[in-house]
């Protein structure tokens, strides 16, 4: 039976010790990332992070962490980052050009020989999607792929943590109806990618990460509120209020209509599914939207 929970993690480290050379994180200063450096250290692993402030950086993991300055829009860059290390966590963030960001990153792995490369995608991604950014990531899912570098492939669904910036005035607004969501803590999808940077047997997969329970956003809006105290409601709204809302935040304007069309695909059930990837990867069981609200109850009620 294969060892589960704090006592798998401390075999990991182990392990990884002595086997495996430097793991490069991209996107370190992230919501993912940076769990994922913390969860590296707690490891034992001392990782490099690509970044473009490491001034910054290093304010937030001091000595755990070593520093390479970079620019994914600066290809070149990539050759010092990359130099002996063996294994890379790649995340990008939402844009247009997210596709020549990975690319960039995919093309000098392969010639500076790493041995494996974990990236994080999104659900369902395929280049024949309605929704560009899942368009995007199955095309870069094909890059990879088509590389010849090892590789793990997570697809998580909605983020938790995307509910912090969501509650607003004691409400969640949304186009999903009665859709139901087996949202993810981004916590759980570092989990995740960890186990696939600091154990075998993960190459060629692809995971589909999930929380452990389908919830529609009434339900979340009591749970919110059953765990904070406050009193928080899900206010519905047509998908274009959705778009129109996050355009006033500086988003681009296809990400908007990206995320309108989204809600929409919520409310059909489109992401009303439950895996239990991430606790058999990760061993151990994925948190609960509890467990979240509990966490971060003082940010709900603020």
């Amino acid at each position: 039976m294969e060892p589960r929970g704090h006592q798998r993690r401390a075999d990991y480290a182990a392990h990884s010790r002595e086997a495996l050379g430097m793991i490069l994180v991209t996107g370190a200063t992230g919501t993912v990332g940076s769990e994922v450096v913390r969860q590296l250290v707690a490891v034992g692993q001392r990782p490099r992070v690509f970044v473009r402030d490491p001034a910054r950086a290093h304010r937030r993991f001091g000595e755990q962490a070593e520093y390479v300055a970079g620019d994914l829009d600066r290809p070149e860059t990539l050759e010092a980052g990359l130099a002996g290390v063996d294994r890379v966590f790649l995340i990008t963030t939402q844009s247009t050009r997210q596709l020549d960001w990975e690319g960039h990153v995919i093309g000098a792995a392969a010639r500076a020989g790493v041995g494996h490369v974990v990236k994080v995608s999104v659900f369902r991604a395929d280049e024949n999607s309605p929704l560009q950014i899942a368009r995007q990531h199955g095309q870069a899912e094909q890059a990879l792929e088509r590389s010849g570098l090892a590789y793990t492939i997570v697809r998580p669904v909605f983020f938790m943590q995307n509910l912090l910036g969501m509650v607003r005035n004691c409400a969640i607004y949304t186009a999903a109806g009665d859709g139901r969501v087996a949202m993810v803590d981004a916590r759980d999808v570092a989990a995740v990618a960890v186990a696939a940077l600091t154990s075998r047997g993960h190459e060629g997969r692809i995971y589909t990460l999930t929380g452990p329970e389908a919830l529609s956003f009434d339900d979340v809006a009591e749970t919110l509120s059953g765990q904070t105290g406050g009193q928080i409601r899900h206010v519905r709204v047509p998908p274009d209020a959705v778009g129109h809302a996050l355009e006033q935040t500086g988003v681009e304007s296809w990400f908007a209509e990206d995320m309108a069309k989204l809600h929409r695909m919520l409310a059909g059930g489109y992401e009303d599914v439950v895996t239990d990837d991430a606790g058999t990867v990760a061993g151990s069981r994925p948190r609960t939207l509890s467990r979240f609200a509990r966490d971060h109850s003082t940010v709900f009620t603020g």
